[in-house]
């Protein structure tokens, strides 16, 4: 049974999905699986949890759904623009600093 009410967790869960898509521009997909998975845990442990108790329910399943397709999604996109960057040869050079 959901406890949630009001605008809270709702803006919670936004402010949660762009740390997961911000996050997973810039990792691996370890790192992205990961960032969606701890990113659920504070969301259904503190936000919807009645007793900071992790709670496991159609709502909370749902947004790990979204979670992890955002998190997915986000590093399907960088790593494209990285092969992208790389096959138009807009890619960063190396530094002429170093040798």
């Amino acid at each position: 049974m959901t406890t949630f009410t009001g605008a809270w967790p709702v803006l919670a869960l936004f402010l949660l999905a762009a740390v997961v898509v911000v996050v997973s521009l810039r990792t691996t997909v370890v790192g992205a699986a990961l960032a969606a998975l701890q990113c659920w845990g504070l969301y259904a442990t503190f936000l919807v949890g009645v007793r900071g108790d992790l709670t496991v329910d159609e709502h909370t399943t749902w947004v790990l759904a979204l979670l992890v397709q955002l998190a997915a999604l986000a590093f399907l996109a960088s790593a494209a623009m990285r092969v992208i960057a790389l096959a138009t040869g807009t890619a960063a050079k190396p530094s002429p600093v170093r040798f």
